[in-house]
């Protein structure tokens, strides 16, 4: 007969694996809280009472849950290791671009940047469309950019 332990290891499993199916970063604790319990269940007196292994799923879900889903959610995310993320404010700072619509402060124009455009503003002098221009800074979703 196949043990309780090899059911919580199987629904363990079988969680972190629907997480790859469904967004939200959450079924993947409650495969680890079923892991957690598939372990304790090798103790004889929680292997006989399924209302504490219940229990004990239900708890090690929670607490997972509640402290390690936001440091797991940044490693999954792939901030920690690329610091180099798209949303960093330094992004594109330096490269030469296309002006679209010119800019002529204080109201913004359009540049081109990775195949898309974007709002920018000058640091000074107006730019004209079809001109070239450096960035120097991102300002949320804005470029701050300079004749180049």
């Amino acid at each position: 007969m196949i043990g309780s332990w090899f059911i919580w290891a199987l629904i363990g499993v079988g969680c972190i694996g629907l997480e790859m199916l469904i967004p939200g970063f959450v079924i993947f604790f409650f495969g680890l809280g079923a892991l957690a319990t598939a372990l304790c269940t090798l103790i004889p007196f929680v292997g006989a009472a399924v209302w504490l292994q219940i229990m004990l799923f239900v708890l090690f879900s929670i607490v997972s849950l509640v402290f390690m889903r936001k440091k797991f959610a940044k490693i999954f995310e792939g901030t920690v290791f690329n610091g180099a993320s798209g949303t960093s404010p330094e992004d594109g700072v330096g490269e030469v671009v296309d002006v679209v619509d010119a800019i002529e402060p204080p109201a913004e124009g359009r540049i081109r940047f990775r195949g898309t455009t974007w709002k920018a503003r000058t640091t000074g002098e107006s730019i004209a469309a079809g001109s070239h221009a450096r960035i120097v800074a991102r300002d949320n979703v804005t470029y701050i950019v300079e004749k180049s």
